[in-house]
Parts: C-alpha cells; sequence; structure tokens
C-alpha cells in the first residue's frame, strides 16, 4: 500500500501472554494469544474522528498472568467487570469499523482470526479489509526494526503518549507515528 486511505481505522489488541511466551512463540501447554483489550481509533485526514475500546474476557485462560498485569496494566478486575466474550468483542469492532480499511502496527489481524477460529466462530472481515502499517512505513524507508506500536513515534524523534501496552494508547501512538512521518515528508 503506498498511500494510506483518507479514511482508515488503526487498531492494536493485546493478549494473553506468560514470562517467555513471546520468546516460545506460545507454544507452551496451554498458552494461547487470548485476545483481552481491542482498541482503536478511526482517522480521517489522520486526525482521529472517534475510538473503540473493549475488554474480552478469554475461555482457555480465563485468569491473567501477573505478566501480563504488570505488562498493560490490565487486572483480573477489569476483565471480570467490564470484559465480554470474544464473539460479542468481534462482532462490536466489526460493526464499529463498518467498510473503512483496518490498519495495525505488525500482526494483529492474525490475531483477531486465531482468536476467531479458537472461539469456533466466522471471521466476518473481508480478505483485504487489513493493512500492515509497518509494512507501509518501511516501504517509505523507516527501519521499524525494534520499534512496536507503543514506541515507533520515537522513529521520528517523539516520544510516545504514556502507558503502552493499552490497546487504544497504542492505536494512537501509531496515529501519531504517522501525522509526524507526514510532517517529515516520509508519507
Amino acid at each position: 500500500m503506498e498511500t494510506l486511505p483518507q479514511e482508515f481505522v488503526i487498531f492494536d489488541t493485546e493478549f494473553t501472554a506468560w514470562e517467555g511466551s513471546q520468546e516460545r512463540n506460545w507454544s507452551g501447554e496451554n498458552e494461547y494469544r487470548e485476545v483481552i483489550q481491542i482498541g482503536a481509533v478511526k482517522i480521517r485526514d489522520l486526525r482521529e474522528v472517534n475510538s473503540f475500546l473493549v475488554y474480552v474476557k478469554p475461555e482457555r485462560n480465563p485468569t491473567l498472568s501477573e505478566y501480563i498485569i504488570e505488562l498493560t496494566g490490565i487486572t483480573q478486575q477489569d476483565i471480570e467487570t467490564q470484559g465480554v466474550p470474544y464473539p460479542v468483542a468481534q462482532s462490536e469492532f466489526h460493526a464499529w469499523c463498518g467498510p473503512l480499511q483496518i490498519g495495525s502496527f505488525g500482526t494483529d489481524a492474525e490475531v483477531l482470526l486465531r482468536n476467531a477460529e479458537l472461539t469456533g466462530i466466522p471471521f466476518p472481515f473481508r480478505n483485504d479489509a487489513f493493512f500492515n502499517i509497518r509494512e507501509v512505513l518501511e516501504e517509505h524507508g523507516v527501519d521499524t526494526t525494534g520499534y512496536m506500536s507503543s514506541t515507533i513515534p520515537r522513529a521520528f524523534g517523539i516520544e510516545p503518549p504514556p502507558d503502552g501496552h493499552n490497546a487504544l494508547n497504542d492505536a494512537r501512538s501509531i496515529l501519531l507515528a504517522l501525522s509526524e512521518a507526514r510532517i517529515q515528508g516520509v508519507l
């Protein structure tokens, strides 16, 4: 994707993890990347016009690890009091996105697809609905090595918003990076 759409969605996910699970690629016993939070912003002309946030109750591992609680700040109480089952979260997110293209910094679309499979529900998004913002930046000469959704503004010399590893804050961090990339003439 050479240029960004005028209107689109930026989203991020947080999902279950344990000490070392990323290095093991979630291959340990009963390790699944179950979504616990989806955050998104609707964008028009690289400006936020709306936001979305939902907490999700994991089915296979309903008790969050201390590792993910410390990383994200999402507590067991958040999940129990505000969380919805993944099928509800996916349906709400799909309806909120509408026909817009949906971008993430990495493979969050794959995480959504795997969660649909894990919960045994259809994946309602079009095959071409998602794009990888990391790849868009790399196509424009930005070295994204070592960055994640919560830190990508640093690639443009600016400090990201606080509270990384919160899906909505990370979506806003990606937007900040894209806006700065446009200001600097990269996009």
